[in-house]
This record gives C-alpha cells, sequence and structure tokens, in this order.
C-alpha cells in the first residue's frame, strides 16, 4: 500500500480483485475521493468482492475479465495505480472442483475463467513431447521428460480426468526426496499453460504504462521465477534510454525512458509474515513509477 498509494487520492486499478482484499486496503487507505476499478478473471470471486467492497457503493467497479484486456477495461481514463496480485488465491485453491491444488481431488480443469484451457483436455490429446516442453516451460521442472512419458502411459492405459490421477502419475516419476516439489511445479504449469499467465502479464505490462499518469505507481506481485523476470526486464527497459549503439553520433531510436524503479532488489516477506502466512513465501514485489 505503500509503494501503490504515493500519490494519495485517485483512481487505481486492481488487476486480480479476487474476493476484494487489497482493493479493499486501497480504499480505506486513501482519500474519500478514490476509486477503484477491479478486475478478475474468476466470475465466483468478483461476487465474493461484490458483497465484500458494497459499503463503498460508487468508488469501485468490478469487471469480470482477464487483466490483459485493462485498457478496454479503463474507457478513456487513465489511472493513478496499477496492482497485480500474481499466481492463484487461496479462493480457488480452497474449491476442489476447480482442480488447483494436488492436495484434494477433483477434476482435473485450473482454468480461472471462461477464457481458460482444460487441462484434462490438453493431457488427453497431447503427445510426450507437447506435455515435457509446458512442464519444462511453465513449471521449470527439469524432469520433464519422464514425468511426462509416466503422464501419458498412466492416460493410455486407465485415462486421466482426476487431480489424484495425475498426482499418482507424477509421484512414479518424482524423485522421493522432492515429491512435493514436483508435484508443485507440475500442477503450476499445466495452470499456468491453461490461463496463458505469462503471455497476459508480457500484454498487461506496456498498457499499464500507456495508460498511466505521471507519477503513477506499477505494483507487481510474484510468485515463481518466470513472472519475476518479465517484470523485471520490462521495467529496467523503460527506464531505459536511447538504445542506440554507442558509436552513434546521435540518436536514431528515438526511445525516452518512461519508468523509474521504485524498487531496486524485490521486496520480499518478512520471517514473521511467512510465519503468518507460509503460500507468501515465495512472493516478490516489485514497483515503478510513470515518469
Amino acid at each position: 500500500m505503500e509503494l501503490l498509494l504515493a500519490r494519495g487520492a485517485g483512481l487505481f486499478v486492481d488487476g486480480t480483485a479476487g474476493t476484494g482484499g487489497h482493493t479493499e486496503l486501497i480504499l480505506e487507505r486513501s482519500g474519500a475521493s478514490t476509486e477503484v476499478l477491479g478486475i478478475d478473471r474468476d466470475p465466483g470471486a468478483i461476487e465474493e468482492a461484490r458483497a465484500r467492497l458494497a459499503p463503498f457503493g460508487a468508488r469501485v467497479k468490478l469487471v469480470c475479465a482477464n487483466f490483459r484486456e485493462i485498457a478496454r477495461a479503463l474507457g478513456g481514463r487513465n489511472a493513478d495505480g496499477f496492482l497485480l496480485d500474481l499466481g492463484i488465491s487461496t479462493y480457488q485453491l480452497s474449491d476442489a472442483t476447480r482442480g488447483f491444488s494436488y492436495l484434494a481431488n477433483g477434476p482435473l480443469d485450473m482454468a480461472m475463467g471462461e477464457d481458460g484451457q482444460s487441462v484434462e483436455e490438453f493431457i488427453a490429446s497431447s503427445d510426450e513431447r507437447s506435455l515435457a516442453r509446458v512442464l519444462r516451460e511453465y513449471g521449470e521442472e527439469r524432469r520433464s521428460r519422464a514425468i511426462a512419458r509416466e503422464i501419458v502411459r498412466t492416460r493410455d492405459s486407465r485415462g486421466m480426468g482426476s487431480t489424484l490421477q495425475l498426482r499418482e502419475a507424477v509421484a512414479k516419476a518424482a524423485p522421493r526426496q522432492d515429491v512435493n516439489g514436483t508435484l508443485s511445479r507440475v500442477f503450476q504449469a499445466l495452470r499456468i499453460w491453461a490461463n496463458g499467465e505469462l503471455e497476459s502479464l508480457a500484454a498487461f505490462l506496456p498498457q499499464a504504462v500507456e495508460r498511466s499518469n505521471p507519477g503513477a505507481r506499477i505494483v507487481i506481485i510474484s510468485y515463481h521465477s518466470l513472472e519475476d523476470r518479465i517484470v523485471k526486464r520490462f521495467f529496467r527497459q523503460e527506464e531505459q534510454g536511447c538504445t542506440c549503439p554507442k558509436d552513434f553520433p546521435e540518436c536514431r531510436c528515438g526511445k525516452i525512458p518512461r519508468l523509474t524503479i521504485v524498487t531496486r532488489s524485490a521486496v520480499r516477506p518478512s520471517p514473521e509474515e511467512v510465519e503468518r502466512n507460509p503460500r507468501a513465501r515465495s512472493a516478490k514485489l516489485r514497483a515503478a513509477e510513470r515518469l
């Protein structure tokens, strides 16, 4: 909140509104004239947020959409701050019917909204190489080929339509000392693929810069290295001016800096916060300001 609300009151965008926790904090900690545009692709989360934020009345507008659609959601307005809290919410993890968690049995869905793709259909129609590529690229899983091979073998012998069946297949190919870590990476990779999460983040960032008022803050909380790398590189590119070769007598590219980085190193949760909320342990927060 300290990093986001540097301008005080204004129009803020909570691009991952979830059930409304961050939106509620923004409205409580800023001026009475502050408005928040809350976006989430999960219809159920939007309804939860609508009930929670009802006391704030017209100061809140909630839209069920992917945050990559931010320009359309803002209409003709620019914002004074953008917040994304990436990854998966407790609301989604706690619902076994969504298929996000390997700790509970449920259908192999993992779609965060209506625009998501079915993991069950992907596994049913993919070959070993395609599965391994998703596990390697989105989960950074080193044993991707062996795990993909076991998934395909299990699928072909008895089908695969539940998180329990996927868990059993992955556990057979995982090292004994790292079964839970492997399961976490595999489920993460399939979820990221199903929802196009990295592509959405890459599409959102330039739009946020374009639709920011001077002094607006862009604050991103990520949970794994792929997301953090995209944010870190984008902020650095937008802070950099001319990219012409040093031996050019004059600038030909015309590039000017649009951001200044506020957090030179990622902000990490304190040990006390991790103790209160273990799911925060991998979080990294980065912030930049529109010039």
